[in-house]
């Protein structure tokens, strides 16, 4: 499967109607040629969210900006998460020397 390479970017709302209104807005951007990776993903077998409600996840990552009119915003990128077993790492019975640590 194609690796889905997002992005998004969020701005501070410029003015709230009330106290519901969103603190911030932007857009979603998913290049044409990743719309069959999405696609393919969601369609994937749901896993249960902390409510245990069936969901398909996709990861996010944010990242403070500033735009070169000077305004402070969130850029990110959103990925397909890898798989649990891709995701732990291996157990190590030792710990690292000092000499090993690099602080």
């Amino acid at each position: 499967m194609t690796e889905l390479n997002a992005s998004f970017s969020l701005f501070p709302a410029q003015e709230k109607k009330s106290e519901r209104s969103p603190d911030y807005g932007g857009t979603i951007e998913i290049p044409a040629d990743q719309i069959d990776a999405l696609v393919a993903h969601l369609g994937t077998q749901p896993e249960s969210n902390w409510k245990d409600e069936p969901v398909v996840k996709l990861r996010i990552a944010g990242w403070k900006a500033q735009s070169q009119g000077g305004k402070n915003y969130l850029n990110g990128k959103i990925s397909i998460p890898m798989r649990q077993q891709q995701q732990t790492a291996p157990v190590c019975d030792e710990a690292p020397s000092d000499e090993e640590v690099p602080f």
